[in-house]
């Protein structure tokens, strides 16, 4: 037996349960925890990715002002530094994850996004991690796109990521769903795709990046120049002109005849 786990034991023996269960998150906590500065960061080659190329990218973008994340816990509260120019907001169903989110926090589902945001309120959603860990059913997950695709502007854009493993896909997601297909895939410059596997993520995690389309604009084109359009021939006009008269004296002639 290591003298680690003997230290264990005897730890599991002379101090109380809940004592010894808190220890173990907190170490269970630091196994999965990387420090920056004096922030504390999920240690995850997924968030390596989403933290030094995703994000990066969205800040420098003046295009990306109202900005929403789907979800918060602990490793997302140091996002507020990066967006502290930006109007970063953060939806979180869980209550007591309020505190790790934006000052711009609402408590609630993504499937009730309409009633707290009006239509192309936002030029960017990030909805990471949320699909296969709450959003499970494929109704949940229409109805969480159909959110995303109301609230965001035109042109505005989605960041969707996903673990392509059977665990955390309850159903084929980017196959499947309908209303995803009511977005454009868009190359994202820094990762140069559309869509983007983690290398090294034992969840095969996946960025998918889209946007809502732009209007169409109708453009009107005229192959005929006005001055070219054909007019009625003289002697036409000229028929329609006497019988102009013609109508005309054949009324004042009966009138005349009316008054005798």
């Amino acid at each position: 037996m290591s003298i680690l786990r003997l230290a264990k034991d005897l730890a599991k023996l002379a101090l109380p349960k809940p004592l010894v269960n808190q220890i173990q998150s907190w170490l269970a906590l630091i196994s999965v925890t990387r420090r920056k500065g004096f922030s504390f960061y999920l240690n995850s080659p997924d968030r390596f990715v989403l933290e030094d190329a995703i994000i990066p990218y969205i800040v420098k973008c003046n295009e990306f002002h109202k900005i929403l994340f789907v979800g918060s816990d602990w490793y997302t509260k140091p996002y507020n530094r990066y967006f502290k120019n930006k109007e970063y907001w953060t939806i979180e169903i869980n209550p007591n994850r309020k505190k790790f989110g934006s000052k711009r926090h609402v408590v609630d589902s993504l499937l009730n996004l309409s009633q707290h945001f009006a239509p192309g309120n936002f030029d960017l959603i990030v909805y990471n991690g949320v699909f296969g860990h709450g959003i499970d059913s494929k109704e949940a997950t229409e109805i969480s796109f159909q959110q995303c695709f109301q609230c965001l502007r035109p042109g505005g854009m989605l960041v969707f990521g996903w673990n392509d493993v059977t665990r955390h896909k309850p159903f084929p997601v980017i196959e499947e769903c309908q209303n995803l297909r009511q977005f454009e895939p868009v190359v994202f410059s820094p990762l140069a795709t559309s869509q983007y596997l983690v290398a090294e993520s034992s969840d095969r995690h996946v960025f998918n990046f889209y946007q809502k389309p732009l209007p169409v604009v109708v453009e009107m084109h005229y192959d005929t120049p006005l001055q070219s359009i054909s007019k009625p021939p003289v002697s036409k006009l000229r028929d329609s002109q006497s019988s102009t008269r013609l109508h005309q004296n054949g009324h004042e002639g009966l009138k005349s005849f009316e008054s005798q």
